[in-house]
């Protein structure tokens, strides 16, 4: 296998979501699929789950990645390979929808001769053909990983859905570095809606050892390849279009949030990764931040509404200590070795946490939710979204108003507050900045960032002030050993008054730029 340099981009692609109605035509066909990470041992008690019993058929793969050197197609959000079987040999693209849709993959499978050595791109389709020759530009297509998969199929039929279950078990391989094992579930929608893919993974002991997971086969090769770790991901543009409706907007939006979620769940309980934990609480928080923007008008009649967002809620509690002690420890040239074993001690409670069926189970029932909730009945659902989104921004602005001129008589704990309110806005109007044209909203955007970076700094401190305790606590410190690591935290994370007055100047400068570029919503 060539070695080779693939770019790896930061949004993972996903295969959740039909198109939405202003999908291209000329897409290609759509993969629907959800993948259900595992071990061996989990995948050999899935086969024998009634849920998933169906006509088995078995065979061995053997599937090549390809790429430019420069990795186009990875930067493109696209695969390439060619696949041999007993039956055959095909090669397959796939292209992520970008901005029209973050949950859906375009597929396009041509056969190949048997004795294929690399892939024909002019026997695609012309749309598959054009988009892989803009991508590659004329460049030459590489291997840069092999895939040995055993594969066990089932076709399953549940009333007016067709669904095929398969089990993979086998390996990646990318030149000499070590392979990873493969060992995963995947349900694919043959006929029916993305609810009854959703119903039937929720039938499944989701837990510790089987979880939802959106990396796919060809991100884990791109990873592989270029010797790299799984990454963190952050959020992807949020493809909203005008003149979608309100309830198109809900899904949107929540589907958007949710695959950032996703995206990051794993990295959390499989390796406690710091940039993912931090990651993840941003992607709750902007579930959260949706559910009370639409909370007051779309959802008010939706009682779930309100319980996704203690749920998520819950979630979030999970993930605070090991961010906030990370935060801490990251702030302190030389952290106290206390400060560094509670922060293990919580990354670890927080793997198990969201490890735990409770909380694997939560992503699915928010998808389902999503595709099938009771807002979709509400008369606001089939409205256009614009004007409803001016007075939902305007109305969580209502927050911050007046407050540039309260700035320097507040409390740390009033500051702790408005930040808060400024994250929640900054998420909500960030939702809709899309739609805008002028450029507006991302200079609106990036003064909410500057009051809530300012604000950060005097948070950090206050934070640092109550670290002590909790980890005297979590590690059961004697009395004076507390005092001693209360004493290093305070003055290792100390603000004195001209830093603060400069941290207050600059976000009363922030708040002074928000309420310039304010009111972008209103020309939606």
């Amino acid at each position: 296998m060539n070695q080779t340099r693939i770019n790896e981009t930061g949004a993972v692609d996903t295969t959740l979501r039909k198109p939405a109605p202003d999908a291209l035509s000329d897409s290609g066909p759509e993969e629907v699929e959800i993948k259900l990470a595992t071990g061996e041992a989990m995948l050999k008690a899935l086969r024998r789950h009634p849920a998933l019993q169906g006509e088995s058929q078995c065979e061995s793969l053997r599937t090549t990645y390809f790429d430019t050197l420069d990795g186009a197609l990875a930067a493109g959000k696209a695969s390439l390979r060619v696949r041999r079987r007993a039956k055959g040999c095909e090669q397959t693209l796939k292209i992520a929808l970008g901005r029209k849709s973050q949950m859906q993959r375009s597929e396009w499978n041509q056969p190949l001769h048997a004795d294929a050595q690399a892939p024909d791109p002019a026997a695609f389709p012309a749309p598959a053909a054009l988009a892989l020759d803009q991508m590659r530009q004329g460049a030459h297509l590489v291997p840069y990983a092999e895939l040995i998969v055993e594969r066990e199929t089932r076709l399953l039929r549940r009333d007016k859905a067709l669904i095929e279950v398969a089990f993979d078990t086998g390996e990646i391989r990318a030149g000499e570095r070590p392979s990873q094992p493969i060992a995963e579930i995947e349900l694919e929608l043959c006929e029916g809606r993305l609810a009854d893919l959703l119903r039937l993974a929720l039938e499944l002991p989701l837990g510790p050892d089987l979880g939802w997971s959106i990396r796919t086969k060809a991100h884990r090769a791109q990873a592989l390849a270029k010797g790299r770790a799984p990454q963190a991901v952050s959020a992807a543009p949020v493809a909203l279009t005008r003149g979608m409706s309100a309830g198109r907007a809900v899904q949107t939006i929540g589907w958007n949030a949710l695959a950032h979620a996703v995206g990051n769940l794993g990295l959390v309980i499989t390796r406690g990764d710091a940039g993912a934990i931090h990651q993840l609480r941003v992607a709750i928080r902007r579930l959260r931040a949706a559910l009370s923007l639409f909370g007051k008008d779309l959802l008010t009649g939706d009682p779930r509404a309100r319980e996704w967002r203690q749920e998520l809620r819950e979630a979030a509690i999970l993930l605070a200590p090991a961010r906030d002690l990370y935060v801490l420890a990251q702030g302190i040239k030389h952290p106290p070795e206390a400060l560094l074993r509670a922060q293990t001690i919580a990354t670890q409670a927080a793997r198990e946490g969201l490890g735990q069926p409770r909380f694997q189970r939560l992503w699915l029932q928010l998808a389902l939710w999503l595709e099938e909730g009771a807002y979709l009945a509400s008369p606001l659902a089939g409205a256009a979204v614009e004007p409803l989104a001016a007075t939902m921004i305007e109305r969580q602005r209502g927050a911050i108003r007046g407050m540039r001129k309260r700035l320097a008589g507040m409390s740390d704990r009033d500051l702790h507050d408005l930040r808060k309110d400024l994250k929640k806005l900054r998420y909500s109007a960030g939702f809709f900045q899309p739609l805008d044209k002028s450029r507006t909203a991302r200079a609106h955007q990036d003064a909410l960032e500057q009051v809530q970076e300012a604000l950060g700094r005097i948070q950090d401190q206050a934070s640092a002030m109550q670290a002590g305790v909790a980890i005297a606590r979590l590690l059961d410190m004697p009395r004076g050993e507390a005092l001693t690591l209360q004493s290093q935290l305070d003055a290792a994370m100390a603000l004195h008054a001209a830093a603060r007055a400069q941290a207050i100047d600059r976000a009363r400068d922030g708040l002074g730029l928000e309420k310039a570029h304010a009111g972008w919503w209103e020309a939606l």
